[in-house]
């Protein structure tokens, strides 16, 4: 990248964290998200357009005008939520992470790690998710967290520094070796590894809110691997705060086939996942080209 434009870059994205940090009250920072979302809205047309076809696919003409341009409106504004919230350290402003949640179903998650074979914490790009390994690392869970940092420098760099300064252990995806065994051996010390594994994959197509969408199996792989737990969890925004809720384990039992397995633990996942979206779809990120085909496919319709 050009010098002059990474310096330019690095100084509007400092300056634009700066304003972040300082918000004095959950209540600010999401009246500053959305004067940040109104920003972003004339220079989002291609996110629009994904949003609709996306919501086409996903719900044909059963959709309003007016709800539409709710999930359209809510795209932008939970994405400039995330982002504020991914700087945002309620411990500088005397909070913690807990008096921003209301929490349901831990009870389920003490359940699992009971079984002393860790627990694979599986969420999706839904709301606050980012608060989700911030709270267990609060209550002194031993956590990891795979994360996928974006390309960009100067984001890469800003967004790693934010989740070093939050506490929270993440490892890069994909993972380099030495990242997988740190994982093995987290799940292996009863540890928690959260994974959001809604993110679309090359690996098994599954059926995602109706669709067949490609899917990643990592989830039901470490599970099958390590016996640890698979708890579903999720995030929603409410108001200026959030709603963490977990739920049961998931009963999956090993047939023997591990592929078979895999695709329907990752099956299981896209269901759960699915009827979170239904939910709350605005909370959603429908900004994503989630159902786009292999090459390999596009070249087979193409020829045919």
């Amino acid at each position: 990248m050009n010098p002059f434009l990474l310096a330019v870059q690095r100084l509007l994205f400092s300056s634009l964290v700066w304003l972040i940090a300082i918000q004095p009250t959950p209540a600010a920072l999401r009246r500053w998200c959305l004067v940040m979302a109104a920003v972003m809205r004339p220079f989002g047309g291609g996110w629009r357009r994904l949003v609709r076809r996306n919501l086409r696919l996903v719900y044909g003409d059963t959709l309003s005008v007016e709800q539409r341009r709710a999930i359209v409106r809510g795209v932008f504004e939970h994405s400039a939520r995330g982002f504020g919230e991914l700087f945002w350290l309620p411990q500088a402003h005397g909070m913690t992470v807990a008096d921003w949640c209301e929490v349901e179903g831990i009870e389920h998650l003490d359940a699992a790690l009971a079984a002393g074979k860790g627990v694979l914490l599986a969420t999706a790009h839904l709301g606050g998710w980012t608060l989700l390994p911030r709270y267990l690392n609060e209550r002194g869970h031993s956590t990891g967290s795979l994360l996928r940092l974006p390309s960009n420098p100067v984001a890469n760099a800003a967004e790693a520094g934010a989740v070093t300064r939050m506490g929270v252990t993440f490892y890069n995806t994909p993972l380099s070796r030495e990242h997988a065994h740190a994982c093995l051996k987290l799940l292996r010390g009863n540890g928690i590894l959260f994974i959001v594994a809604d993110r679309r994959s090359a690996d098994v197509k599954v059926d995602f809110l109706g669709q067949p969408a490609w899917c990643a199996t990592g989830t039901a792989s470490l599970h099958l691997r390590t016996r640890a737990a698979i708890v579903p969890a999720y995030a929603v925004r409410v108001g200026s705060g959030h709603r963490l809720v977990f739920e049961p384990a998931l009963d999956a039992v090993a047939s023997g086939d591990r592929k078979a397995d895999e695709r329907t633990i990752t099956a299981e996942l896209h269901r759960i996942f699915g009827a979170w979206v239904r939910q709350y779809p605005e909370q959603w990120m429908w900004n994503h080209n989630r159902w786009r085909p292999r090459r390999s496919e596009m070249r087979k319709e193409a020829r045919q």
